[in-house]
Parts: C-alpha cells; sequence; structure tokens
C-alpha cells in the first residue's frame, strides 16, 4: 500500500519459483518488532548486516557467543570498553600487541607480571632480562638510588555507551485498524504486486 503524495511504499513479496525463492520484505520508514517470549533464527549459509548509521544493542542478562572458527575484527576509529568488576582472558597459544605510541597499565593495589623462563624488558638499547640464569642489567650506565623520576602514561578515559530505544509499544491491531479503515475509504493507492481474486478485484483494497 502507498499513500497518496507519499513518494514510498511498503511492501511484502513473496517469490515461489524453483531456484528463485525469496520473501522480500520493504520498509519505507520504520520496522518496529516485539516479542514476548524466544526468538530463534537459523541461516543455512551466510548472514550479512550493513546498518548505515549508529547501531545500539541492550542485553538486560547474559550474552553468549562462540566462533568455532577465526574471528577478525576492525576498527576504524577508537574503541572502548568499560568492565564493572572482573575481566577474565585465557590464550591457548600467544598475545600480541603492538601500539603505534604507547601502552600504559595501571593497577590500583599490585601488579604482577610471570613468565615460566624469561622476562625482558628493553629500552633506548638498554634491557633488562630475568631467565634461569639470573638478573643481567645492560646499558650505558647502571643508576641506584641515583636520582631521576619516573615516566607517567596517559590514563584511560573510556566512553560509556548510548542506550538502546525501545521498540513501538502500540496495541496490536492498532495500526493496521488505521490503514484498513483508509483502504476501505479509497484513500490508499494501489501499489505494485497487488494481489487480485479471480474476478480481477483487489484484495488489498478499493482502486479508483
Amino acid at each position: 500500500l502507498s499513500s497518496p503524495g507519499g513518494g514510498g511504499y511498503n511492501e511484502l513479496r513473496i517469490e515461489d519459483k524453483k531456484g528463485e525463492e525469496q520473501i522480500y520484505l520493504h520498509a519505507q520508514k520504520d520496522w518496529d518488532e516485539s516479542i514476548e517470549n524466544n526468538q530463534t533464527i537459523r541461516v543455512g549459509n551466510e548472514r550479512h548486516d550493513t546498518v548505515e548509521a549508529n547501531s545500539y544493542s541492550e542485553f538486560k542478562a547474559e550474552e553468549h557467543h562462540t566462533t568455532h572458527s577465526d574471528r577478525k575484527t576492525e576498527i576504524k576509529a577508537n574503541d572502548h570498553l568499560t568492565v564493572g568488576t572482573s575481566q577474565h582472558v585465557k590464550l591457548g597459544d600467544s598475545q600480541l600487541i603492538k601500539a603505534g605510541r604507547e601502552i600504559h597499565l595501571k593497577a590500583g593495589q599490585k601488579m604482577v607480571i610471570e613468565a615460566g623462563t624469561e622476562i625482558t624488558l628493553t629500552a633506548g638499547g638498554s634491557f633488562i632480562k630475568i631467565d634461569p640464569s639470573g638478573v643481567t642489567l645492560v646499558g650505558p650506565n647502571v643508576k641506584l638510588n641515583a636520582g631521576g623520576a619516573p615516566g607517567k602514561g596517559t590514563g584511560a578515559v573510556p566512553a560509556l555507551p548510548k542506550q538502546a530505544a525501545a521498540a513501538d509499544t502500540a496495541e496490536a491491531g492498532m495500526v493496521l485498524e488505521q490503514y484498513r479503515a483508509q483502504a476501505l475509504a479509497g484513500n490508499l493507492l494501489p501499489a505494485d504486486g497487488c494481489v487480485f481474486d479471480a474476478s480481477g478485484k483487489c484484495t488489498i483494497h478499493t482502486h479508483g
């Protein structure tokens, strides 16, 4: 159905031709969906999602994800993460991190760095190496209690996400009755793909 002067339309198309089966849905403006219990979706092959503007999600209980192959993520601006209590990360092999300018780690009370065989700190041609053979300090000068000051890092200030908007909570049938009344009054124009009965009459609304 399309409204006079609307310049757009909503469409639900079902194609059942063998080899070309398709269900197509087009919403000219908004699409609100409200499900009172569970929603289960199965995709037999690939799934592609494109959002032209911002995307907001809110999960009011737990969220679970399982990926059986590689996960590849690219963020072309900043990444902000805020965790209310603890974060646990377990890797089967290696964790490799590279920053173009700075890595800053800060703990409020205690920080422990532990390795099974070796720890190495390297900067400016000097290094400290700890391994089973002992502690090795190499540099032009080794200073102990000889002044100087510790370096400072940039503090973390993650931004919080915006809240997701709720779906339309209008009563069932309210919008349908509104457009049904317009159709009966002849105020809706036929759109391409109207459904006609055996007598040639549109089963959706009255043609002018």
